[in-house]
């Protein structure tokens, strides 16, 4: 009977079982290595558009202050019976964008972005929301002022414009409130990149 030697394809055994262990390790940590990447590049797109967005809002938001002091000086002039200025605004509306961030959570490069980054986006872009909401509510507000069949000096159409500034107030507000979470985000998060 002939003597069978296992040294060998044991060895064998094992250096491919290593092999296989070694290859998946190197693809994993490859894998991992483009990961951080796009996750890099992700949140360098998302702070060019939260940068963007602050852009636009800077603008609007002197537009919307020079609005609230016109229509603060017109309510007191009406509450005082005082001569009014003829009533009319100039609202704008800057769409904000997201598709930076749209973009990095379809290619799942959130999940490789820092956990307090993550929430600190999120507070940002639900800041964002609350500001779109409120200038769409504004918008309504406009509507129901410009389709008014009261006469400018009557009681009603005062009613309309303290709700018009209430409004617009709030979208100021959110704009405030945009431009400091921002501010800090980006005093933090820009220069790492």
């Amino acid at each position: 009977m002939a003597k069978v030697n296992f040294k060998r394809p044991l060895f064998e055994f094992i250096s491919i079982v290593v092999a296989v262990v070694l290859a998946m390790a190197l693809t994993e940590w490859r894998q991992n290595q483009l990961n951080r990447k796009l996750a890099e590049k992700s949140l360098q797109n998302i702070i060019a558009e939260i940068q963007d967005n602050r852009d636009d809002l800077a603008i609007d938001s002197a537009k919307i202050a020079a609005d609230l002091r016109f229509m603060k000086a017109w309510i007191t002039d009406f509450e005082e019976k005082s001569e009014k200025n003829d009533f009319s605004l100039n609202f704008d509306y800057s769409f904000l964008n997201r598709a930076a961030l749209d973009v990095a959570i379809n290619n799942q490069s959130m999940t490789y972005i820092d956990f307090e980054i993550n929430m600190a986006l999120a507070e940002i872009y639900n800041t964002q929301e609350f500001y779109s909401q409120k200038a769409l509510d504004v918008f309504d507000a406009m509507g129901e002022l410009t389709t008014s069949t009261h006469h400018p000096e009557s009681a009603e159409f005062l009613a309309k414009v303290k709700g018009f500034n209430f409004q617009l107030g709030l979208v100021m507000g959110s704009i405030r409130a945009y431009m400091v979470e921002t501010e800090q985000f980006l005093s933090t998060y820009n220069s790492e990149n």
